[in-house]
C-alpha cells in the first residue's frame, strides 16, 4: 500500500511539472509573438504565466535557455516537419521548380510573421549560438528532410532532380539555410522581401537540380 501511494505521488508530481513546463513555455511563446524588438521580461512572463520567476530558473536556468528551447522548437522543428510533409505529397511527375517554390513559400511565410523578422529574429539567432553547448549543430535541425529530398529525387522521372548521396544532400540543405538567414542576420534590407524569395528559389533549384542540358 506504501509503495503505490509513492508511486501515486511520484506521478502526480510529474504531471504537474509536465503542466508547469508546458504553461511556461506557452506564456513565453505568446509575449515573444508581441509586436516588439526585445524578448520578454521575467516580470512580464510573471504575470502571464502566472508561476513565480523563481520557477522559470528552476526549470530552464536562465530566461535566454527558455526563448532559445522556443525558437527552436516551436519554429525551426515546426518548419522542418511540414517541409518534410510537403515534399512527400509531392509525386514522381512533379519537376523540381513546384517543389522548391512550395518549400521556400512555407519557409518565407513563417519567417515574415512578426515574432521572426527584423531585430527579434536576429536576436533569437544570437540566442541559440550563445546558450547551445554545440552551436555548430543547429543546422542539424532541419536534417530530417533529408530522406524525403533522397526518396523524392531517386522516384522522379522528370530529370530535374540531381542524385545526390546524404553527405552531398546535407551540405547542399547548409547552403540553402545559409541564403534565407544571411539577410535577416545582417539586417540586410533584402530580407524576406520578394527579391530574396526569388534568389533563394533560383539558389535551391541550382543545388538540388539538375543543370540545363545534364543527363
Amino acid at each position: 500500500m506504501k509503495e503505490i501511494q509513492e508511486f501515486e505521488y511520484k506521478k502526480s508530481l510529474q504531471l504537474r511539472a509536465e503542466k508547469t513546463f508546458i504553461d511556461i513555455t506557452q506564456a513565453a511563446d505568446d509575449l515573444m509573438q508581441k509586436d516588439s524588438d526585445g524578448m520578454p521580461t521575467a516580470r512580464e512572463l510573471a504575470s502571464k504565466s502566472g508561476y513565480s520567476i523563481g520557477t522559470f530558473y528552476r526549470y530552464f536556468g536562465a530566461l535566454n535557455s527558455l526563448f532559445a528551447f522556443i525558437f527552436i522548437d516551436r519554429h525551426l522543428r515546426k518548419v522542418a516537419l511540414h517541409a518534410e510533409e510537403i515534399i512527400q505529397q509531392f509525386t514522381p511527375h512533379d519537376e523540381i521548380g513546384p517543389v522548391i517554390g512550395t518549400i521556400v513559400d512555407l519557409l518565407f511565410a513563417r519567417l515574415n510573421k512578426k515574432k521572426h523578422t527584423g531585430k527579434k529574429y536576429k536576436l533569437l539567432m544570437r540566442l541559440l549560438l550563445k546558450v547551445s553547448k554545440k552551436p555548430e549543430e543547429l543546422n542539424k535541425v532541419m536534417d530530417s528532410v533529408i530522406p524525403a529530398l533522397l526518396q523524392l529525387a531517386q522516384d522522379n522521372v522528370t530529370n530535374t532532380f540531381r542524385i545526390m548521396n546524404e553527405n552531398e544532400c546535407r551540405l547542399a540543405l547548409r547552403a540553402f539555410q545559409a541564403v534565407i538567414r544571411s539577410p535577416f542576420l545582417e539586417n540586410d534590407p533584402i530580407a524576406g522581401s520578394a527579391e530574396h524569395k526569388k534568389y533563394v528559389c533560383e539558389f535551391a533549384i541550382g543545388l538540388f537540380g539538375k543543370a540545363k542540358g545534364q543527363a
